[in-house]
């Protein structure tokens, strides 16, 4: 048994079960915009020249999300998103962009 394991168990990360994003993911009434679901997934981007940056998805809606990336490069305003992990993907629109963190709605 490693030290790692004695210290900090040997639990597998559980999946997010698409039941409980279904659930949250759905518009309120009284809400301007659907409660985004906190997740931490991996996604890439691709820009129209076909550079490709990874980044870390930190939440998301059903035509949105909030993606962390390691470098604080900014953004072309189109890009294609690959977030196969959350169920989006598609031309997506730059909406705002802060350091590192960028705001991102899928179009269709």
């Amino acid at each position: 048994m490693s030290i790692l394991s004695t210290l900090f168990g040997t639990k597998k990360p559980a999946a997010v079960k698409p039941e409980r994003v279904n659930k949250i993911v759905s518009a309120e009434p009284h809400l301007a915009r659907p409660i985004r679901v906190a997740v931490y997934r991996e996604a890439s981007i691709t820009y129209e020249s076909g550079y490709r940056r990874k980044g870390v998805v930190m939440d998301f809606a059903d035509k949105g999300l909030r993606i962390r990336f390691p470098t604080n490069e900014a953004l072309p305003p189109v890009v294609n998103v690959h977030a196969r992990a959350v169920g989006l993907e598609g031309e997506a629109d730059l909406v705002w962009q802060n350091n590192s963190e960028a705001g991102l709605r899928v179009r269709g």
